[in-house]
């Protein structure tokens, strides 16, 4: 699905069943658009507006894709890549649930979904892995939130999910690159993904808070950067800038004309949500681990800063943290690191 827009009113474009929709949204803003183009594939997909009036239960689909895309959209209409997300856990709920009523999925059925979604490979997989329990985990806690919205609009009078065992996660091995892996990973990366891994390096923001950013974000005389679209009070932070970054910045704010810093290459008016697929073609040619994910570049920063003596409650504002267990969880120091500091302290406890 795609906005743009034509002249003051925004547009919306998707294909349903092999024929492109192309219309007016008649409104004025994206958010607007955005439900305007939800609710008409909900009314092409079921033949009338999600927004039932009736005292029928809606269908799994119809209410996903009607008035729960509508409240997420709004809910979320400042962090796109949280949007984004909830959008692909209803891609893969609705083709399982499709038109069943809402009133007959039970905790039962919700299981065999569990059990489904576990057996299905990931998409594009190459080496044809399975779908990981972190992603049917994530998959559940949109349903919960949906039947939650559900049970508020009166649709429901319980929440299925809430019977559910969560899978257990395997426990992420996050990975510190060497200085070399790190010079070897950004020649091989494209120019937006290298300007992206640049900032979560010198920064140790989010992926996703590194693809948000405006223009007005960065403060070019004080050498700083305000992360707006943090999900917590904490996440939303200014954060001072090496000159590595601050001259990546420079370069992007002299170069791109949209709002965005990282404009989405098909919409200007929008950030691009995510760099993954680069990132993966950035992995395979540079020949690093290929379990190195893209948040592992701030894994990455949040450790070298620990490693650099910087003080941890000073790490945990710059991190976004909350609570200061999540940054001790980040922070793992390297063997030589771990070498040093017995050095240390062996010549203190034994002086000669």
């Amino acid at each position: 699905m795609a906005l743009f827009k034509r002249g003051k009113l925004w547009w919306y474009e998707f294909h349903l069943n092999g024929t492109r929709i192309r219309e007016s949204a008649g409104v004025a803003t994206r958010p607007a658009a955005s439900q305007k183009e939800v609710l008409r594939k909900a009314e092409l997909l079921f033949g009338k507006v999600a927004s039932t009036t009736g005292k029928t239960t809606p269908a799994f689909s119809e209410f996903a894709y009607g008035e729960f895309s509508v409240w997420c959209a709004n809910e979320h209409k400042d962090r796109l890549s949280t949007y984004a997300r909830y959008m692909r856990s209803i891609k893969a709920l609705a083709e399982y649930f499709g038109n069943r009523s809402l009133a007959d999925i039970d905790a039962g059925e919700v299981e065999k979904y569990k059990m489904h979604r576990s057996s299905q490979h990931r998409k594009n997989a190459r080496d044809g892995r399975l779908v990981t329990s972190a992603a049917v985990n994530r998959d559940l806690a949109v349903l919960r939130i949906l039947f939650s919205y559900a049970m508020r609009l009166k649709w429901t009078a319980s929440n299925p999910v809430r019977e559910i065992k969560f899978l257990r996660e395997p426990v992420l091995h996050m990975r510190v690159l060497t200085v070399k892996e790190e010079n070897e990973y950004l020649r091989s990366a494209s120019p937006i993904l290298r300007d992206v891994a640049i900032l979560i390096l010198d920064t140790g923001m989010r992926p996703g808070e590194v693809c948000a950013l405006r223009r007005s974000d960065f403060d070019l005389e004080h050498r700083s950067v305000h992360v707006r679209a943090g999900k917590t009070v904490n996440a939303r932070r200014f954060i001072p800038l090496t000159a590595r970054a601050s001259a990546t910045l420079r370069e992007r704010t002299s170069r791109v004309t949209s709002e965005w810093l990282f404009p989405c290459p098909f919409d200007s008016e929008r950030p691009v949500l995510e760099v993954r697929k680069a990132h993966d073609a950035a992995v395979r040619r540079s020949h690093i681990n290929p379990r190195f994910r893209l948040y592992d570049l701030r894994h990455t920063a949040l450790s070298r800063m620990a490693m650099s003596g910087m003080d941890l409650a000073t790490l945990k504002e710059l991190a976004g943290h909350s609570q200061i267990q999540m940054t001790m969880r980040y922070v793992h120091p390297s063997p030589d690191h771990k070498r040093k500091a017995i050095d240390v302290f062996e010549s203190f406890v034994d002086p000669h």
